[in-house]
């Protein structure tokens, strides 16, 4: 009966926790976000809500799993932001030059706790799946992989990342994953506690290339106003 009780309480606190954080990648543009900077893109009201589904679908039905841009994982592929999707025309937003530091913002109109990270997909000679972003994942400037939230305050967050020295690409794909931290679950040392197990999970694609500094373009530019 102890038992019982104690699953019960632990499905009650992941319910109850698991109201939806909402955010946005605004640099580089996600492709559901484009709207908001260029007016020739088709419009997404709910572009902060790319949650793979929802806390339930993606793990009460498919067992974490998510579509590689935040849609989600039983719709049928193209998904709606992914390539060739009602989203993924794939319009290049951004140039970086290979190996720079450069700087994302993302727009948390939501904050659950929890950490950012950033993988890149080589579309000049991969697809546009998990393997190709497991390719190229991302660091911060110290050197980590994770990116923790400093407080539960919405708004902007700027997050510097260095780019791969060796990669450069026509068309890249840049993504934000942000895994929450606001249900209860079990950690693996046993013990219990807020951010520990399944979490919430976003995430979001945009569109770049990243030329050697000889090839950059100065004139550049996707957005025609700012976000």
């Amino acid at each position: 009966m102890a038992t019982v009780g104690v699953a019960l309480l632990w499905l009650s606190c992941v319910l109850i926790a698991s109201v939806n954080g909402h955010g946005m990648a605004l640099d580089p543009i996600a492709r559901a976000s484009r709207w908001r900077c260029n007016p020739s893109a088709l419009p997404n009201y709910t572009d902060n809500e790319l949650f793979c589904g929802g806390f339930q679908v993606q793990w009460g039905t498919y067992n974490g799993k998510c579509g590689v841009c935040g849609d989600n994982y039983g719709d049928a592929r193209p998904r709606r932001h992914e390539l060739g999707g009602m989203y993924g025309q794939g319009d290049i937003v951004r140039q970086y030059v290979q190996g720079s530091v450069i700087e994302t913002r993302i727009r948390l109109t939501a904050n659950h706790r929890g950490y950012f990270y950033f993988d890149l997909c080589n579309l000049d000679g991969g697809t546009e799946d998990e393997s190709c972003f497991s390719r190229y994942p991302l660091q911060l400037v110290d050197g980590s992989r994770n990116w923790y939230l400093p407080s539960t305050a919405t708004g902007e967050y700027r997050i510097s990342l260095k780019l791969p020295e060796s990669l450069t690409c026509s068309h890249c794909i840049f993504r934000w994953t942000y895994v929450a931290g606001n249900n209860w679950g079990y950690c693996e040392d046993g013990s219990g506690k807020l951010g520990c197990g399944p979490q919430e999970t976003f995430k979001t694609c945009s569109d770049v290339a990243i030329v050697a500094p000889k090839d950059i373009t100065p004139s550049f530019a996707y957005c025609t106003k700012t976000v």
